[in-house]
């Protein structure tokens, strides 16, 4: 964090580019919504692609709803690319913390989605965004919206293998969560 800090303030020789993504999660972390406010200024005011990257990623994957709302519902910048954006909605349903508002946000902004460009690329990277489930219930209702949107359309097979693996994932954990919640109170 100190050296992210450090780095946005000037000093580039504070933080190698390699340690960007995560420098930046600590800072988003710690610093909330004006921390990603700076990353994203930051980000969006540099051409260099490993530093727009992560400044960008790390604001989506901040796992924290008043982010995720902000990104997805409000924020709007001339210097966003259209798969920047598309990266905003991949980030957000992909961090635990926001998986379920993001893909809540999912259902009811799809339309608006779709005909913002980048459709076809959009729609077969959808099942894997939302592979990070684990219920049964949930691969009810991801197949559920998405069978009919991708009914012969690139994504269609992942979808039915995300839909499967969080399932399986889903069934393993009801039949045997309560066994090794034991075992792992065994270990302290």
């Amino acid at each position: 964090g100190t050296a992210a800090r450090a780095y946005l303030a000037g000093d580039k020789a504070a933080l190698d580019a390699a340690w960007y993504g995560s420098a930046f999660a600590v800072l988003v972390d710690e610093g909330g919504m004006a921390a990603a406010k700076q990353l994203i200024d930051a980000g969006l005011g540099s051409q260099d692609s490993l530093l727009r990257g992560a400044a960008l990623g790390s604001v989506a994957t901040s796992g924290k709803e008043d982010i995720a709302r902000w990104l997805l519902d409000e924020f709007d910048d001339p210097r966003l690319r259209r798969n920047e954006r598309q990266g905003f909605i991949r980030g957000v349903i992909g961090a635990r913390d926001t998986r379920d508002w993001g893909f809540a946000w999912l259902q009811t902004n799809f339309e608006k989605v779709m005909a913002s460009g980048g459709g076809i690329f959009f729609t077969a990277r959808l099942p894997s965004m939302v592979g990070g489930y684990c219920s049964v219930q949930k691969a009810d209702e991801i197949a559920a919206f998405l069978r009919p949107k991708l009914a012969g359309k690139t994504g269609a097979l992942d979808l039915e293998r995300t839909v499967e693996r969080v399932r399986s994932c889903g069934v393993l954990k009801d039949a045997r969560g309560a066994e090794l919640s034991a075992e792992f109170k065994k270990i302290k």
